[in-house]
Parts: C-alpha cells; structure tokens; sequence
C-alpha cells in the first residue's frame, strides 16, 4: 500500500468536508433539503476519496480534481442575470435553436428560462443514493444551490444551459439537472456545458434520469468549457419497459473531463443507445466510465465512442456491459475506436461484456491506432494534399457519431468544436 497516496487521498477528503461545513447552513434549501445534503456528506465520507487503484478511476486525471477549490463560487442572482445579459449583448452564446425552450444556469444558479425550475430541495434524495464508481456525484447533492428539474408529460423540446462566468473563478460549481418522463412522453434535451474563467474552477454536474414505460429521451450533451476547468459530470439512468434513451455525448473542452454514468434498463425491451465523441488536445484529459446493467429481458445496448487523441492529450473510454441471469433475450453491441494523432498522445479503450445468461446476442470491439498509410497513400495520389487528405480521414472517423445528431443545428455547432480541436480538419469546415 502507498502510504503517502493513502494520506493525500484523506487530506483532500478532509478539505471537501471542511469546504462543505464552513457553507452548509447558508445553502439554499428546506429542512428535508439540508437533511438530504448531510446524508450525501455521510456517504462520501464513508465511501473515501477514489484511487487510482480502482479499475473505475484508473485512467480518470484525479489530481485535477484533488487541486481543486469545493466551496461553491459566492455569485448572487443579481451577479448571474448581468452576467448573462452581457454575454448576449456581445453575442458570446450559442444561438436557441428552433423549437427548444431555453433555460440557462449562471455559475449554477437559475437566472431565466419560460419553464419555473425550483430549488434544491428534494423529497425523493435517497432514491438516489450515488455507488462507490458515481461517487463525484455526490458533491453537487452536498453543495449545489439550484436544480434543473424537467418533469415531462406529452411532448417537449429543452435545451438547458450551464454557464460558468469569470466570477467563478477558483472556487467550483454544481449544475444538477433531474429528468422524469411520464409513461408514453418524449424529450428532446439538449444540456450543454461552457464558459471559460481565467483560473482552476471546478465544475462538478450530476444528472437523475427516469424514463417511465415506452418513454423516449434523446439526450444531446455538449462540453465546451475552457482549458482552466476540471470538469466531472456523473449521470444514472433507469429506463422502464419499452422505454428508449438516446445518447449523443460529444467532448471537446476542459483540460479535464470525466463521465461516470449508469444506466439500468430494468423493464422488458428497455434500449440504450450511447454515440460519443471526444478530441483532445494540447494536455487534456477526456475520461469516461460507462456501465449498463441488463436486468430485464429483451433489452438492448448500442454503444459507440469515436476519440482523436491530438498532441499530447489523454483519452480513456471504458464501457460495461451486465447481462443478468433475469435478462435473457438481450442484445449488446459495442464499438470502440480511437485515433492516435500526437507523438505524445494516449488512447486508452476497455468494452467489457460480462454475461449471465445464454440467450443473449452480443458483440464488442476496440481498436486504437493512426491514420491508414494506405488510405493516405490512396488519398494523395488522387491529387489532395496532405493537409486536407488527413482532413478527410479524420472527418469519416468522427462522422461515424456526427451524423447520428439529428438536429442539424446542433450538428453543424459539433463539427465546428470538433474542427476546432483537430488542425488538420478546419480546412473541411464549410463541406456539407
């Protein structure tokens, strides 16, 4: 055992409780409120600080996190609303796309959205009770201030916005967001995370997902934030009978990310279909732990991930496929590959199937690796130059997830991030 790692790892747990102590009666909140974010302090504190040494955090960049700032940026509503009236004077936010309501967070406090967004306080906390692999989760339940909480019954389209402004700068922020579907609706949610403050900031999201019977959920989440921010997200998922959740998860920002996320189809044809993309460049870190749990019969998983790894960056991609002994019938499917672009870059993919039933159809890939000489070389001597031969390489190998987005607005905004990360690609940019 290393002793010094295992006292590092008890000082930084020590530090969140004492960031946590010195707030908690000025947070936001009823008494079930408070007695819901203790109960999140006690698990932490019982669960410890993750180590390297867990398969779950073996590629995530926790001295990132370890560096950090835990108290919650000291910015009022007063502070988020001219904070975000100026941005939208300078034009400096993505454009609403058509058809969506919009709500947007400054520094994790609601400022305006048409749809009323309550506070933190919630009933239901010990239905979510965050594992040992989710547990980053369990600081936004100990010090967020505000909720986006989306109750959907019919039909709805909404895009929430994260911002983090400058004035969080060196302190940390908690974006929550909880979704329920009734039996029967459909969400078309887009969550999106951005801003770029001048020094270390901490962003540290986690997102409720419940899908009631033949719901349908497609979930777009876009990172975008700036190279100062350590970003952890943690998602938990449970999909009902005949429920469909659809994601496209796409990872460009951050000089850290990491996404742990669970999803539990727990009802008799439940899907998950989880499309990701990450670039990476300069030093970053994109990581992401995905588990799905099959604990009922003929459910079926879709999993595919597409990362360029550039110049010196880091990219892992783990994903966990549970079949039950109670989920015969089931189909799984994953597809993990990566590029190597960086003399010092790193891609690091583990698909995983574990099986407990023999009426199953599954299949898992992963292949890490450069550009194809070959295709290069065919490239070339059809008369393009290197630059944009690489360009067009590149392209397909994203566009395997690029063109499951199905909002052609949000993306063209991908394409453009991702062009953004990959020098050889912007060159592409105006091509259809």
């Amino acid at each position: 055992m290393n002793v010094a790692a295992t006292l590092q790892r008890s000082e930084v747990l020590d530090r969140v409780l004492r960031d946590y102590r010195s707030v908690a009666d000025s947070l936001p909140g009823s008494p079930s409120a408070h007695s819901a974010r203790e109960r999140a302090a006690g698990q932490l504190a019982d669960i410890g600080w993750p180590s390297a040494r867990d398969e779950y955090w073996r590629y995530a960049n926790l001295r990132a996190f370890e560096r950090s700032a835990y108290r919650p940026a000291a910015v009022s509503s007063a502070q988020s609303a001219a904070t975000l009236s100026a941005l939208q004077r300078e034009g400096a936010l993505p454009p609403p796309l058509a058809g969506f309501e919009r709500l947007v967070y400054v520094d994790g406090v609601f400022v305006t959205g048409a749809r009323s967004v309550a506070h933190a306080d919630r009933a239901d906390g010990s239905d979510w009770d965050w594992p040992a692999e989710l547990r980053l989760g369990l600081l936004c339940d100990m010090f967020a201030s505000d909720a986006a909480r989306l109750y959907v019954h019919g039909t709805a389209a909404i895009e929430v916005l994260f911002l983090t402004s400058s004035a969080a700068a060196g302190a940390a922020v908690y974006p929550r967001l909880q979704v329920q579907l009734a039996a029967g609706s459909r969400l078309q949610l887009i969550e999106r995370h951005l801003g770029a403050p001048e020094a270390a900031t901490l962003v540290a999201c986690n997102v409720t997902i419940d899908l009631g019977r033949e719901a349908n959920l497609s979930h777009y989440r876009l990172q975008q934030c700036g190279r100062h921010v350590a970003f952890t997200d943690t998602l938990w998922a449970r999909v009902s009978e005949q429920a469909q959740y659809h994601v496209r998860g796409m990872s460009f920002g951050a000089g850290t990310a990491r996404t742990s996320a669970r999803v539990q189809l727990a009802g008799r044809g439940a899907s998950v279909d989880w499309q990701a993309i990450a670039a990476g460049r300069a030093e970053q870190v994109h990581d992401t732990e995905l588990r799905v749990e099959h604990g009922a019969p003929d459910t079926r998983t879709d999993e595919t991930f597409r990362g360029i790894a550039d110049e010196r960056s880091r990219l892992a991609f783990s994903g966990r496929i549970q079949i039950s002994a109670a989920a015969p019938g089931s189909q799984a499917q994953q597809s993990l590959k990566g590029l190597i672009e960086g003399t010092g870059a790193e891609i690091d993919l583990r698909p995983q199937l574990e099986i407990n039933t023999h009426e199953v159809r599954a299949a898992h890939g992963a292949s890490t690796g450069r550009l194809d000489d070959n295709l290069l070389f065919y490239l070339l001597s059809r008369g393009l130059d290197r630059q944009h031969a690489r360009g067009l390489l590149k392209w397909a190998f994203l566009g395997d997830v690029l063109r499951t987005i199905d909002l052609p607005g949000l993306r063209a905004e991908a394409e453009r991030l991702a062009a953004g990360q990959l020098p050889d690609v912007p060159v592409l940019a105006v091509l259809p």
